[in-house]
């Protein structure tokens, strides 16, 4: 399995977000626990359903003392329409070029031909999972980025900038899509931290 390992020091960065500002990771250093979950974006439709379960705990997130980072291989301009058009409701961050990702240990696993070639299988015969923001695929300039065979990251870091939680793989599992966890497993996992 790719990522960052619990008990880590998580790799800093700093990105431009959909909003219009810059976000990094030191921002929070000593103030409050994150979530960083790196995910293709809104041009995913999987990534959508996740965002939209994220975002209907996202006040309980804040409550327990943490703020949510996506940080979306989208192209800055693309995420700005995004954020014209839809409510965001946590910083959407932009990697395009896969600096974060590559740092977090989730871009272009070793794979081979052969998984990605199943898994893309997998996802055509699924349905498109419901979502609070559109329905349909990606745009066609965020196509290329959706169809790599990158891994999905979330992790929990806290104030000291510590890795607490990972859970990162494919999107696709054997059993499915790879989901992010719920609102109460993600409670559960701050109430340990703090």
């Amino acid at each position: 399995m790719a990522g960052i390992d619990v008990g880590q020091v998580a790799p800093s960065f700093r990105l431009p977000t959909a909003q219009g500002t810059e976000v990094g990771l030191e921002d929070f250093r000593g103030k409050q626990n994150v979530i960083v979950w790196l995910t293709k974006g809104m041009g995913c439709p999987f990534c959508r359903a996740q965002m939209s379960q994220l975002a209907r705990s996202y006040e309980d997130i804040r409550r327990a003392g943490a703020e949510v980072l996506e940080v979306s291989v989208s192209p800055l301009s693309r995420a700005q329409l995004y954020a014209q058009k839809f409510k965001l409701p946590f910083p959407y961050l932009c990697d395009p070029d896969y600096r974060v990702h590559n740092a977090w240990k989730l871009a272009s696993p070793p794979y081979g031909p052969i998984h990605f070639a199943k898994t893309m299988w997998k996802g055509m015969r699924m349905p498109v999972p419901e979502n609070d923001y559109f329905k349909g695929g990606p745009p066609p300039d965020e196509m290329r980025n959706v169809l790599r065979d990158d891994e999905m990251g979330f992790f929990i870091v806290d104030k000291q900038g510590v890795v607490r939680y990972a859970l990162t793989g494919s999107y696709m599992g054997e059993k499915g899509l790879h989901s992010v966890p719920s609102g109460e497993e993600i409670a559960a996992e701050l109430a340990k931290i703090n």
